[in-house]
């Protein structure tokens, strides 16, 4: 991550729109967090291949952290948002857990 003294950015969803935005800003001197309840995006366009069995799912779906690898100034989030406090200019999230197997 770049220094404290940049502005910070928050994208919700990692879809289209918000890898487009985290990529379209990644040049900018600015300190961006991509907040997604899933850690892969999905290729949605072919989801009807994998309905046909035309693709497996693992061939639509990508990590998203290995997408937006190459930019040292995004940090990706596992989290799912439940809010907004915009006076305070906070984002509230849930943390994801899994159960652990033991």
């Amino acid at each position: 991550m770049t220094s404290q003294s940049n502005p910070r950015v928050v994208i919700v969803g990692a879809g289209f729109g918000g890898l487009n935005a985290a990529q379209a800003l990644a040049s900018l001197p600015v300190q961006i967090t991509v907040i997604d309840r899933k850690n892969y995006h999905t290729f949605q366009p072919l989801l009807y291949q994998v309905a046909t069995a035309g693709l497996s799912p693992g061939e639509i779906a990508a990590p998203i952290r290995s997408i937006l690898r190459s930019h040292k100034n995004i940090a990706v989030l596992m989290a799912e948002v439940t809010g907004f406090d915009l006076a305070r200019r906070v984002v509230k999230t849930l943390t994801l857990k899994f159960p652990t197997t033991t």
